[in-house]
């Protein structure tokens, strides 16, 4: 390949990683720029750049409002114990769909497990909310998390499995020979190789539970509702507070953040854990 042709490459490459890290900023920057305007520099034309005169009220009021501080702490709650039974149920069965042929013969049951979570929520809006008013689940945080649990353990499930299956049964099968019992080989041998996979199937599971807005509108009233159900509140009949939207967007968008920072080793390892074996 010639000199002229790789230095093309290059530069249409820098190009395009040039395209799309502003394609990605241009959301943050816009969000933080309305976060700190005031509402009569919002919807000008031309648009302001940068805020004249930054303000901190629509963050002052996100942080000091009891209905947005209640509705993040319940969006933390949910997506917290959502994630935490999704994973540890989804792994141990995942361990027992890899494992145990009886489980899964021919691989019937996890694909119709999985199949589950490819059906469209919408459809099943009316009938969860009249089985729940049923068993009076509506407007309860343990309800929100049943519900999303419903959603989530197939696909925890799956990803579980096929991460288990990426690991020889010879690991397990010295542990056995060494005296090792099947739930300290699943602790000490197993967990460990798995545990990258396990960190990204709980970013999965957190990400739906704490973006979830369907089941929370429908199902949650005013003493658990989440933060996706309080956004649409600040859509007043003759102005949309874009500033508080904004505010409110950047606060939540902060949580995620920083578990994506701190675990981002573990998730991208797990993210290549099932296309490689160990």
């Amino acid at each position: 390949m010639s000199t002229s042709r790789t230095n093309g490459f290059k530069w249409a490459g820098g190009a395009l990683l040039v395209v799309y890290t502003l394609f990605v900023a241009f959301p943050i920057y816009w969000t933080l720029n309305t976060a700190f305007k005031p509402l009569s520099q919002i919807g000008t034309f031309p648009p302001t750049v940068y805020p004249k005169g930054f303000q901190l009220d629509a963050f002052v009021w996100v942080l000091s409002n009891s209905r947005a501080i209640d509705a993040i702490l319940n969006s933390l709650i949910i997506a917290t114990g959502t994630t935490i039974l999704s994973v540890i149920l989804g792994a141990l069965a995942g361990y027992a769909f890899s494992r145990f042929s009886w489980v899964d013969p021919g691989g019937h049951v996890s694909f119709w497990l999985l199949s589950t979570r490819m059906f469209p929520p919408v459809a099943v809006v009316l009938p969860i909310f009249f089985i729940y008013g049923r068993l009076g689940l509506q407007d309860t945080l343990f309800g929100l998390m049943l519900l999303y649990l419903t959603f989530n353990l197939p696909l925890t499930t799956w990803l579980m499995r096929d991460f288990f299956d990426k690991i020889p049964t010879s690991f397990e099968e010295a542990a056995f020979v060494d005296g090792y019992s099947r739930f300290q080989t699943f602790r000490k041998v197993i967990f460990p190789l798995v545990r990258p996979g396990l960190v990204a199937t709980m970013m999965l599971a957190w990400g739906f539970a704490w973006n979830e807005f369907l089941f929370a509108w429908i199902i949650t009233g005013n003493s658990t509702s989440t933060y996706t159900t309080i956004i649409p509140t600040l859509i007043e009949s003759n102005q949309i507070q874009w500033n508080r939207i904004m505010a409110m967007a950047a606060v939540v968008a902060t949580p995620p953040t920083l578990i994506l920072i701190a675990f981002r080793d573990n998730i991208i390892e797990g993210m290549t854990l099932g296309m490689t074996d160990i």
